[in-house]
């Protein structure tokens, strides 16, 4: 599908923009600028319904929460004047559509056919604050109004139906090399995106990628090292949606909704979440880094009244030096929900539906990507091809797996058109194929390889 003309995003997303407060109110000294957003965007797409394939990716916020720049105390109003001017509030508006193509979606007979969707995906409020002492941002969705929001599947069928909260935080740098952070932001677990995918990677289905918690973080950084810690209380809020406890942003453990097969009520708590990287090597192209994070936390059932666990480990490697990029990570996961049945599955959510996963598992996943030289061609490119592999422990839970080709494309003169296509084959993955979804990442679904190609274009200013 040729998309490139931002009016057309314009158009399908109109009816989507509605108000959104932001938390606190900026010194009138400050400007205020609408902004693209990086290069190296992803946003996320919702999901709906237990046989809808989710969708995911990432808010506008680079992985360092903001920039660091070097903390002075002003010695005179000349400096003062110096340090206002260095503020900024930057507010960014982006609105999406998406085009997808289901090759193995299935009538309600169950005669399976290839499907094709052309809808409005998402309008998305982001507010950045950066000074040389304080930084923060808050965000905003609104989806609703496209097939996956359907009546059929119990909405209404209007955009902004369903909207929620992706992060909103504030900090302080005290050092050039030490921060601050607290509120909803993103917890610390290997890096905040795995790979180059719009979809992120299995880790993501799982609740390990890509997670906003509500908490206190802090990070230090020495040379070639940085340390990050943090503590969070509780999980990031719901916003408004018909499911019992999933209108969010991130994966997050959940009250289950009826239509989720040993249905479980839980909630996570009292989380503990650190990382440590080290730059291994560097060069002026990039760095070949090495990474170690850990997650421990108390998991909560409702219905037995009694305390779980989650516990969850990572190591990954990243090299950047050279034109092909490479990526490898291995994560282990095991929750202890304390359900009243069955210990082996635990109810997750995100986008207004919950699904099944696997209690324990053990994830591996390697990606290749290149930028390529488009010369006078009015867009950049980068290419990426991953491989991710879900190993389960329990006897009789299918592995989950996924192989994703893509290309994420950025217009060179202003980089507010950003379009993202990918190729997927899926097996056993709630994203790919019809009748994956509630148990796929559980015991698995029909265990049978299924396809799915989808771009999401936008237009942010």
């Amino acid at each position: 599908m040729g998309i490139a003309a931002s009016t057309i995003w314009l158009g399908l997303a109109a009816p989507a923009i509605a108000a959104q407060a932001t938390e606190g109110a900026a010194p009138s000294l400050l400007p205020i600028t609408a902004t693209a957003t990086t290069p190296d965007l992803r946003d996320a797409a919702p999901r709906a319904g237990q046989d809808l394939p989710q969708l995911t990716g990432e808010p506008e916020v680079s992985e360092d929460i903001a920039p660091s720049a070097p903390v002075t105390a002003p010695e005179s109003a000349a400096a003062e004047t110096s340090a206002a001017e260095q503020a900024r509030l930057k507010l960014t508006v982006g609105i999406r559509a998406r085009l997808d193509v289901r090759f193995d979606d299935a009538r309600p007979s169950g005669d399976p056919y290839t499907s094709t969707h052309l809808s409005f995906d998402t309008l998305i409020l982001t507010l950045n604050y950066d000074s040389p002492t304080l930084f923060g941002a808050a965000e905003y969705r609104f989806y609703g109004g496209n097939f996956i929001y359907s009546r059929a599947n119990g909405y209404d069928g209007y955009p902004g139906e369903v909207s929620f909260p992706s992060f909103a935080y504030a900090g302080v740098k005290l050092t050039p090399q030490d921060k601050v952070t607290v509120g909803f932001q993103s917890v610390p677990f290997d890096e905040r995106y795995w790979g180059s995918s719009w979809y992120n990677t299995l880790g993501f289905v799982y609740g390990l990628e890509e997670v906003y918690n509500v908490g206190i973080s802090a990070s230090h950084s020495d040379g070639p090292l940085d340390l990050t810690a943090g503590y969070f209380p509780t999980t990031g809020p719901a916003g408004f949606g018909i499911s019992r406890d999933s209108a969010r942003y991130s994966v997050n453990i959940v009250r289950a909704d009826p239509y989720v097969p040993d249905a479980t009520d839980n909630s996570e708590r009292d989380m503990f979440v650190g990382r440590i990287r080290y730059r291994l090597a560097t060069s002026e192209e990039g760095a070949l880094t090495l990474a170690g994070s850990a997650w421990a936390s108390r998991v909560r059932n409702y219905d037995t009244d009694r305390n779980g666990s989650r516990r969850a480990y990572a190591i990954s490697l990243r090299d950047t030096r050279r034109p092909l990029q490479l990526r490898l990570l291995a994560a282990r996961q095991a929750i202890n929900p304390r359900n009243p049945g069955r210990d082996d599955l635990i109810a997750v959510g995100d986008y207004d539906s919950s699904y099944n996963i696997g209690a324990r598992s053990t994830m591996l996943f390697g990606e290749v990507s290149r930028s390529i030289d488009t010369r006078a061609f009015p867009f950049t490119v980068n290419l990426y091809g991953s491989y991710t592999h879900m190993l389960k422990d329990d006897a009789g839970f299918a592995d989950t797996q996924r192989i994703n080709l893509g290309a994420y494309w950025n217009d060179k003169a202003s980089q507010r058109i950003k379009i993202w296509s990918e190729f997927l084959i899926g097996r056993n993955d709630p994203y790919v194929g019809t009748g994956q979804f509630v148990s796929g990442a559980a015991q698995g679904g029909d265990d049978r390889w299924k396809t799915s190609l989808l771009i999401m274009a936008g237009y942010f200013f």
